[in-house]
């Protein structure tokens, strides 16, 4: 199978050029959207970035794809795909175009295909002869600006959770973790499976009917988990005196995915890609393409870069559905859309004066701690960012929620923060 989505500058610098095209191909959360709810496999679901909580000095970044995966999924457990680039992208001068890109691709192996089985015996280690199945990733750095491309580590996702008879006596974690990588760079990477983190009541979309049931309990992502010394990502590589305002004290994330242009099928030889990469998903904020982009521009929203958000999809964001929605529905006393429209909501998108965009963003100066981390300053993994958005959205100065206020499974304090994914076969 060729590869066909950019593994060259020239080919990345060219999807990005692209940004704002009404006319590129149509397609993050959560199955947010009708084309990549038929391409779990790009589907971004959540971002986090906050400051480590080991070292201030470190920022951690967290992509998840794939959506509410059930654990007992075999015999093909789920992976990254091999044909997706998935993509950090990241803006350190305020104007909401990528200056660094972290990107991951995936190379799938199986060492004996005369068998179904995932894993032909108890799995001991990441490198363990009977782990049948495994996934090799590399990580590539790109400096747009100045035109660079590094490869900062190669590495091994760690294994699905398959169950007690494949990770006897709970060995499963320390089989995991093992996956953990670091380059001589200082940069920290993680692919594999995690417990879902989004903790949220999905009746939700039943007519707003939440109930205080945690939905997505027992469920598992891909996650993807980066950590890098802040320095590495700032502009000019030294972080802003504390109390900094400027554009440069906040950096600005957005989590993609990318697939060919062109896939061809054929009986003989399966598929081929061919090819420059076309986005397919986004996510920066967390639930705006799944419940302030109307159904007719959610393709759309995932073709289309965060730079053009405002000229896009402004007046959605000004005149929001989702109140309107709480007050027919719950009567939930919701405010009025203003005169001039929720520019509240435009100014929490763009701080320090940086360009309106769904880009979630972070303050860098020097001082800033995992304390000064939290929505809509960064995200960690315990942010109720669900009951923050319809408080937000609501505007009477009440707070709005689901109900569920913490997720199933509690985070660890050590890379990759995110917990253990559910089993298989507990």
């Amino acid at each position: 199978m060729k590869k066909l989505l950019p593994a060259t500058l020239a080919g990345l610098a060219a999807a990005f050029a692209s940004v704002g095209s009404s006319t590129t191909i149509l397609a993050s959360s959560h199955r947010e959207a009708p084309a990549i709810s038929e391409d779990q496999f790009a589907d971004n679901t959540d971002v986090y970035m906050f400051i480590s909580p080991k070292d201030p000095t470190r920022l951690v970044m967290v992509a998840n794809y794939v959506p509410l995966l059930i654990p007992s999924s075999g015999p093909n457990f789920y992976r990254f795909s091999d044909s997706v680039h998935y993509r950090f992208n990241i803006d350190n001068d305020g104007d909401a175009k990528p200056d660094l890109v972290y990107l991951f691709t995936f190379e799938n192996e199986v060492k004996n295909g005369k068998t179904f089985l995932y894993n032909t015996g108890p799995i001991e280690s990441l490198q363990s002869a009977n782990l049948n199945v495994r996934q090799k990733y590399t990580l590539f750095r790109f400096d747009l600006n100045k035109g660079t491309r590094t490869k900062v580590l190669e590495g091994q996702t760690a294994p699905w959770n398959v169950g007690k008879r494949s990770f006897p006596n709970n060995s499963y974690e320390s089989v995991a973790l093992q996956a953990v990588k670091t380059s001589p760079s200082g940069t920290t990477a993680f692919a594999g499976p995690r417990d879902e983190p989004f903790f949220v009541d999905l009746h939700v979309f039943d007519l707003l009917g939440v109930g205080g049931a945690p939905t997505t309990d027992g469920v598992n992502v891909m996650s993807l988990v980066l950590e890098v010394p802040i320095t590495d990502v700032v502009r000019g590589g030294e972080r802003p005196a504390a109390g900094a305002t400027g554009k440069k004290s906040v950096l600005g994330l957005y989590a993609s995915a990318d697939r060919a242009e062109l896939t061809y099928r054929s009986r003989a030889f399966g598929e081929e890609h061919f090819g420059q990469g076309v986005q397919v998903s986004r996510l920066g904020w967390p639930l705006v393409n799944e419940v302030i982009i109307p159904l007719r521009d959610k393709d759309r929203f995932n073709r289309s870069n965060p730079v053009n958000d405002v000229t896009n999809f402004g007046q959605y964001i000004l005149d929001p559905e989702v109140p309107k929605l709480l007050n027919a529905v719950l009567g939930a006393g919701c405010a009025p859309t203003p005169n001039g429209g929720r520019t509240d909501i435009v100014g929490l998108l763009s701080p320090n004066g940086t360009t309106p965009a769904d880009l979630l963003r972070i303050n860098i100066n020097a001082g800033q701690t995992f304390q000064n981390s939290g929505f809509p300053n960064g995200r960690k993994l315990t942010d109720d960012v669900t009951d923050t958005l319809l408080t937000v959205a609501c505007n009477n100065g009440s707070p709005i929620g689901d109900g569920v206020n913490a997720n199933d499974k509690p985070f660890t304090d050590s890379f990759p923060y995110l917990a253990s994914p559910a089993s298989g076969n507990p």
